[in-house]
């Protein structure tokens, strides 16, 4: 399989929405509650912290919605197309995602197990001996099971960025562009909360860009009538 450097780029304009009905109907969740959101946050009506619980209940469903009805659409273009080959890239960034998480992780798991410097002469000082005990133990695997996870989470995203925005062309990268914002949002606000005005208006026009674009790209595969068949499929009753 040929480096992603080369590959043809793929557009992407629909998706078969296998779950019509499940996905306006969370879809249309997701829409009251940012109109709610905005309205409430001039006139107070409603508890903030209230309305953020039952919207962040709203966009989890709306997300296992996405994947529930666009997960056999997207599934079946990155088979397709091969976009999850491992390429020399690919294990290059594997590589390095292992073991610098794997080095920060040991580095951590040593700093829990010997502690400060005071601490381990005032155990040798009192009589302690020096043994791998079973919360050593512990805390090495579960340091490398966080070191795993990290190393595999650094490749999903590569693969991420790698489709939204060098393989795939049209509205399905506008999503995952939008996807990005938000996510880097999130993280920023998570780290430095900010409830300003401007700030909530950034994110109310991330989240209409992207339910718009969801919208559009959504293909329904509803059949369509006109008037001419209708009354076709009429007269063959009579």
């Amino acid at each position: 399989m040929c480096d992603c450097a080369i590959m043809e780029k793929i557009k992407v304009e629909k998706l078969e929405c296998r779950y019509p009905a499940l996905f306006k109907v969370m879809w249309l969740s997701t829409v009251v509650w940012i109109v709610v959101g905005v309205v409430n946050y001039f006139g107070h009506w409603l508890l903030p912290d209230k309305l953020d619980g039952f919207g962040m209940s709203v966009l989890s469903l709306f997300t296992i919605s996405i994947f529930i009805c666009f997960g056999k659409s997207i599934m079946k273009i990155v088979i397709q197309h091969g976009i999850l080959a491992i390429d020399t890239i690919t294990k290059k960034v594997a590589s390095y995602a292992f073991l610098v998480s794997f080095a920060v992780m040991l580095i951590i798991s040593i700093l829990e197990i010997c502690g400060t410097t005071d601490s381990h002469t005032d155990f040798t000082r009192n009589g302690g001996s020096l043994s791998i005990t079973y919360e050593a133990v512990t805390s090495i695997v579960r340091n490398m099971i966080k070191a795993a996870i990290i190393s595999i989470a650094v490749v999903v995203f590569y693969w991420y960025v790698r489709m939204c925005f060098f393989l795939f062309s049209g509205r399905i990268r506008r999503l995952g562009i939008e996807i990005s914002i938000a996510i880097v949002l999130l993280a920023v606000l998570k780290v430095y909360i900010n409830d300003g005005i401007w700030i909530n208006a950034i994110i109310v026009l991330i989240a209409s860009a992207f339910l718009y674009d969801i919208w559009c790209i959504a293909d329904f595969q509803e059949t369509h009538f006109s008037m001419s068949q209708l009354k076709g499929l009429i007269a063959e009753e009579d």
